[in-house]
């Protein structure tokens, strides 16, 4: 009997639990407003864009709690200016690192 009811117990706050869910963005700023990205896309996988402005985003929902590797670097393609890339979970950013010069590069990556 208190086997059943623990199997019971067990069923029902199971059945209770919410998935977590979570937004993510990549964003890329700077002065330069001529970048080449490469990003670990959602759900997984390696993504590249091209010639892309200052204030790019590519943004995700993660229905869990599990931590992912995330990566994005972007290459200034201007003889001048700023790259600056940010990794963004649930509106906070929780990685950032600026580059300034001639074709520099700032890239993030962790797992989060």
């Amino acid at each position: 009997m208190k086997t059943l009811i623990l199997c019971c117990t067990l069923i029902v706050l199971s059945s209770c639990a919410k998935d977590v869910t979570h937004h993510y963005a990549y964003e890329v700023t700077g002065t330069a407003n001529n970048y080449d990205l490469t990003i670990e896309a959602a759900p997984s996988g390696t993504a590249q864009y091209t010639n892309v402005g200052s204030g790019w985003q590519y943004t995700w929902t993660q229905v869990n709690d599990n931590p992912r590797f995330l990566y994005i670097s972007a290459q200034n393609q201007n003889g001048s200016g700023t790259v600056i890339v940010k990794i963004i979970k649930d509106g906070t950013v929780i990685a950032t690192n600026t580059s300034s010069g001639a074709y520099v590069i700032a890239t993030v990556s962790g797992t989060y």
